[in-house]
């Protein structure tokens, strides 16, 4: 429930919620969270005002802004933008098409698909900015000018393909899904396709091959390994490879052991207890803000649920 969007509530819901926790001592978690949703702010004037003019923008049916007030305007937007969630570099990347700067528009998605999934997953907040939440609200437009737009979109066929092989939001892949530009994976051994995301490219290439039988490298560990279609192939290799990733990034090793079985071989090999150090290390890993998340979703998948950890996750949706 603390989980849930505070926005999605129903508000019948929430007074009947009140009714429940108001006896409660004022320090309860569901009662602090309950008086954090409460008091969410209403947009200012300057922020409506912002909002009616990127509507406006979004709902154009022209793909560039030749008015020089309105496009001054856009620039300004942009100098406020924050660009940190995926989101905000979306409508960061469609401004900057719709005042004729494609190379700034088409390096955002190149930065986006160069970076590997598990860096793009992190930093989540539920406090999210004015663009954020209007991106979000308006994703299927934002997406259906990006794809349309009259300039190369090979940048963004490749970023469709990141989004469907890489996330998992239901909205989100089935507009990325309306997409029906060309066949880029006739394209996927050109030089000049791998250039734009090289790990990418490759992780395509390996999905569309058999690589059951392949030694695993270390990159792979990061962009193909867990979406792979075959089951794992456990080697010595492999579990070269997994320590490296151990020392380098702990909490991505986590998420690469969900196969049970290797799970049990990796931890046999290196004589530890596999559940107990990976419960006491994501306990630890929640004062991590960028990655309490990513934290939370497999504490809870093991099952290590008490006060504790609802009190540190209603500290971190409510700032405190």
């Amino acid at each position: 429930m603390i989980l849930y969007p505070a926005e999605l509530f129903n508000e019948k819901f929430l007074i009947r919620l009140r009714d429940c926790v108001f006896k409660m001592p004022e320090a309860h978690p569901v009662k602090v969270w309950l008086k954090d949703v409460a008091d969410m702010k209403p947009l200012t004037k300057e922020e409506q005002e912002i909002r009616s003019f990127l509507v406006e923008v979004l709902n154009s049916p022209f793909n560039l802004i030749t008015d020089l007030k309105m496009k001054g305007r856009v620039v300004g937007i942009l100098g406020e933008l924050p660009g940190a969630t995926l989101a905000e570099k979306l409508l960061k990347s469609y401004l900057y098409l719709m005042i004729g700067n494609v190379t700034r528009s088409d390096n955002i998605l190149k930065e986006i698909i160069q970076t590997t999934p598990f860096v793009n997953w992190t930093g989540y907040r539920r406090e999210r900015s004015l663009y954020h939440k209007l991106a979000s609200e308006n994703i299927q437009q934002l997406l259906s000018k990006l794809s349309k737009h009259p300039s190369d979109r090979m940048t963004y066929e490749l970023f469709n393909l990141y989004i469907q092989n890489y996330y998992n939001d239901a909205e989100l892949l089935d507009h990325v899904g309306d997409y029906r530009g060309e066949d880029i994976t006739q394209k996927l051994g050109l030089r000049y396709t791998e250039k734009l995301s090289p790990s990418l490219v490759r992780h395509l290439r390996l999905m569309a091959a058999d690589s059951s039988q392949r030694a695993i490298s270390k990159e792979q560990a990061f962009w193909h390994l867990p979406f792979q279609n075959e089951e794992v192939l456990i080697s010595e290799n492999l579990l070269t490879v997994l320590q490296e990733i151990e020392e380098e990034n702990q909490l991505w090793l986590i998420y690469l052991l969900d196969n049970e079985r290797l799970s049990d071989m990796y931890y046999k090999k290196k004589g530890k207890s596999a559940l107990s150090g990976r419960r006491k290390f994501l306990r630890e890993n929640l004062k991590d803000k960028d990655l309490f998340m990513l934290s939370l979703f497999k504490a809870i998948e093991f099952g290590d649920i008490d006060q504790e950890l609802i009190g540190k996750t209603v500290e971190f949706l409510t700032n405190e």
